[in-house]
């Protein structure tokens, strides 16, 4: 039974629950079997939010094992590590390089951000891709795309075709953003898919 496991993960207010609805769209307008989970943190914004995302022929349940995850998406750096121990040796972090400190770091000033956290989850992920999303979003106007962006470049390593991410989007979002997310969407391939 080939399973897929997509764990997204980053704080409240980002897209994460959107992108993973999205995910699961695609999957469907493929054919494929999905099973989806979501777990919020304490505060809808600023808190950390999980979604564990499951695709194949045939799914028995949503929840991803730890170390099973073929690509954690992660929106934050201290969420990829918050999250990395759901990736398979050989897995894939897709890592938006954002930092967002937790406001119980900005309450305790004797406390800092992760020391060397980039080296840090470079180590533990051999096979991490930094995709600066955020940077991408503003360079198009529109700081809501980071999420778009980051489906974009995961979709480069699943079996759905253009025509079904295409159509989830469309299914997504309202008209009058779908182009801009379309857009976006192919700034995540484009940049994943260019030679280093």
């Amino acid at each position: 039974m080939d399973i897929t496991n997509i764990l997204f993960a980053g704080v409240g207010g980002q897209g994460i629950l959107t992108s993973s609805r999205v995910l699961a769209l695609a999957a469907v307008h493929a054919g494929l079997d999905v099973k989806m989970s979501e777990v919020h943190g304490m505060a809808q914004r600023g808190g950390n939010v999980d979604t564990h995302v499951r695709i194949g022929k045939e799914v028995p349940s949503s929840l991803i094992p730890e170390g099973a995850a073929h690509f954690l998406v992660s929106f934050e750096k201290l969420e990829a590590l918050r999250y990395m121990h759901y990736l398979r040796p050989e897995g894939v972090a897709f890592v938006c390089p954002t930092e967002i400190h937790p406001l119980a770091l900005n309450l305790r000033k004797d406390e800092s951000y992760v020391k060397d956290i980039d080296k840090v989850l470079e180590t533990s992920a051999p096979k991490l891709v930094w995709v600066d999303a955020t940077e991408m979003a503003k360079e198009a106007g529109d700081l809501r795309m980071v999420n778009v962006i980051l489906l974009g470049a995961l979709s480069t390593r699943l079996p759905m075709g253009p025509e079904d991410w295409e159509a989830a989007i469309r299914e997504r979002f309202s008209a009058k953003v779908q182009e801009a997310c379309l857009a976006s969407f192919k700034r995540g391939i484009q940049y994943v898919s260019a030679p280093v």
